[in-house]
């Protein structure tokens, strides 16, 4: 009774504790543990769920909307992490699990084994996760896959590609089978399932039609660097083909939320069309399109942006009409035909002070009721529930608790031209600063990709940085994603070129605008600006006081070979690097003019390299290169190996590493006081 105490109390947020002077968090702080997520309303509106974390432990969470003096349900689900919750009807529930088991003994482990686990432990730990639905009132769980031995060996079985909105009691899963990524019918009343349709060891995606049945299916280069897109074709004797009609680019980091050159959106108004997020040959800016996969062809064009890609819309799931678009221009933009929802978002911007992004993530089946998330870069994400006809919000909780009444910085957005005269644009974040004092020390930080790009959003290395009194610049340089292919276009063949000076331009620009010093910055990046990085430390290496480089690329020529040795000389994966990057025979010198590795002996400032020892995609031999070529220059470097961190995943261990040498690197090279 006293943790389902401790769970309500965590719960509800009916406003902030007044601190008397509010203090930036710490790293501790930044690297809590969620504490509130997966916030979903039921169909009708009148539950919510959610998963709180109390003293480590996790709760399934339920909240009546409509009592008047609303009690809050809270059940433990035991040794099990819950990672989202979804509603299939007012009354089931569907809600993913990660457990953890001895892969010696094959026992499940206790989450007290995990707490007390170290590498002396006789266990070996292993993570699966697994779906399950809850009756509403009863509280009785289902297990999907239960009696199907051949999956059991999937370790992770969670994902839905279709809820079947007109079958409440089944809805579609893929699985592994025999190593194959198939799709499955799965009953969520007693989890017995039926195989639907086949896919490949390389599959990892199925989209459906709007009648339920596969009409995309998604493969996966080795590397998980580029996917291959395969639409459905129906014969006359009644059989499948799968034919691929798209290679696209993976977003190298998760969080990133740039538009792809063309990506699946939802089922259309007939069988064979789907909303696509695409640009057609013709076209420079992505817009949201009408795909036949049938045809293989654009049949219609519902949306586009003159500045900048739509990256995906608002469907209506009964007319299958697109009724609405968002987008990133400086922050998110909402763009909805119904004059009255447009009034309400808008309203709802002003009430969050214009400088938060207001996302709907779930509404009412009578559109009454919506779940909103608010996020910006003073606001690190907060859930609301809004009534549209009192037009009154009600915070629901934060997804950091520990992150209440903090202080972050605000962030600005800086305008400059470019050497050769392209505009462009980027975004400075400020510690709150006193009247008068000079300018912090600035960090400049160019994003990954490079086809990626930075918003004004919450971001967590920005505000911890901000936390210990820098100012932080993330520019958007050519070649960024986001803003057209022509733009994209722009850095092909300019890596440590003008990509490197548009990066150089926008420091310049703030040190003529006063706001910050030439010679108190320092430039960090990781992935495509760890490679951003290295080459300011050996290309122009008196321009910053110090370097940091994490998971970059240091010699151009090597990782073009390991692409085609693995990819293959005529794969989509290989030549998309040769158009980026230079072709390592016919181009080698200028690819070497503008490698780190060829050039380490120009090494004069602090130089802090980070890299994951099982990184695939910017591989860890990458980091030993520099390494190698660093010492037989005699010069003083120091490289952290993170020894579990791959590109985009890093254990806590790694993460409180990370983070703690960027620190501790910064504070002795380029110190605020």
């Amino acid at each position: 009774m006293l943790r389902i105490l401790a769970v309500l109390a965590a719960f509800f947020v009916c406003g902030h504790a007044v601190a008397q002077e509010p203090a930036p968090p710490t790293l501790e702080e930044f690297l809590s543990d969620l504490d509130f997520w997966s916030p979903e309303l039921s169909p009708s509106g009148r539950y919510m769920s959610g998963v709180r974390r109390v003293d480590g432990e996790d709760f399934l969470v339920l909240l009546d909307l409509d009592n008047p003096a609303p009690t809050l349900d809270a059940t433990n689900l035991g040794d099990f992490y819950i990672r989202w919750v979804d509603w299939i009807s007012d009354d089931r529930l569907l809600v993913a699990l990660t457990g953890y088991v001895d892969i010696r003994s094959g026992r499940n482990m206790s989450r007290q084994e995990l707490r007390d686990w170290n590498e002396d432990s006789r266990t070996i730990p292993r993570s699966f996760s697994r779906l399950a639905s809850i009756e509403r009132e009863t509280g009785k769980t289902v297990a999907m896959f239960q009696e199907e031995k051949s999956v059991h060996r999937n370790f992770s079985l969670t994902s839905v590609t279709d809820m079947l909105p007109d079958d409440p009691d089944h809805i579609l899963m893929p699985a592994r089978l025999d190593g194959d990524l198939d799709l499955f019918k799965v009953n969520v009343t007693d989890g017995t399932v039926e195989r639907i349709a086949t896919g490949t060891r390389n599959t990892y995606a199925w989209y459906t039609d709007r009648n339920g049945e596969p009409a995309f299916r998604l493969n996966k280069n080795a590397r998980g660097t580029v996917i291959y897109i395969y639409a459905r074709e129906d014969r006359k004797n009644g059989s499948i083909k799968w034919r691929k009609i798209r290679t696209v680019r993976l977003k190298s980091r998760q969080n990133d939320e740039a538009a792809l050159d063309f990506q699946v959106l939802y089922p259309g108004p007939t069988e064979t069309t789907y909303y696509v997020s695409a640009r057609p040959d013709d076209e420079d800016k992505a817009g949201i399109h009408l795909y036949d996969f049938e045809r293989d062809e654009i049949v219609e064009t519902v949306r586009k942006h003159e500045k900048v890609d739509i990256e995906d819309g608002f469907f209506n799931t009964e007319t299958r009409e697109l009724v609405g678009v968002f987008y990133y221009d400086d922050r998110l933009v909402i763009e909805m035909d119904d004059p009255l929802i447009q009034s309400h978002l808008d309203a709802l911007d002003t009430y969050f002070g214009n400088e938060v992004n207001v996302i709907p993530l779930d509404s009412s089946e009578d559109g009454k009721r919506w779940l909103l998330k608010a996020v910006g870069p003073r606001e690190p994400g907060s859930y609301h529930i809004y009534n549209l006809e009192t037009a009154g919000a009600t915070e629901l909780g934060n997804q950091r608790k520990r992150l209440n009444d903090k202080t972050f910085g605000a962030t600005d957005v800086v305008t400059y031209t470019a050497r050769d005269g392209l505009e462009l644009r980027g975004y400075l974040t400020r510690p709150p600063m006193a009247e008068g004092a000079p300018p912090p020390p600035l960090v400049v930080m160019p994003h990954g990709g490079p086809e990626m790009r930075d918003m004004v959003t919450f971001d967590q290395d920005v505000q911890i940085l901000v936390a210990r009194g820098y100012q932080v610049f993330q520019p958007n340089f050519r070649g960024s994603s986001g803003f057209g292919k022509a733009f994209a276009d722009m850095g092909r063949r300019q890596w440590g070129r003008a990509m490197q000076t548009d990066v150089e331009d926008g420091f310049d620009h703030l040190v003529a605008e006063g706001l910050a010093e030439a010679d108190r910055a320092c430039i960090f990046g990781y992935s495509y600006g760890g490679y951003a990085a290295m080459a300011a430390a050996t290309l122009t290496p008196e321009k910053y006081q110090c370097v940091i480089a994490a998971a970059g690329v240091s010699d151009l020529l090597a990782f073009l070979r390991r692409e085609r040795r693995e990819e293959g000389s005529n794969s989509e994966a290989y030549q998309y690097w040769v158009a980026h990057i230079g072709h390592p025979g016919r181009d080698k010198e200028t690819i070497k003019a503008v490698s780190p590795v060829e050039h380490a002996g120009n090494l004069s400032r602090p130089l802090l390299i980070l890299h994951g020892k099982d990184d695939g995609v910017v591989d860890y031999e990458q980091a030993e290169r520099m390494d190698k070529a660093l010492r037989k220059a005699g010069k003083f470097f120091r490289l952290v190996t993170l020894e579990n961190s791959s590109h985009s995943y890093m254990p806590e261990e790694d993460e409180l590493t990370y983070y703690t040498e960027i620190l501790a690197f910064l504070e002795t090279h380029l110190p605020v006081n």
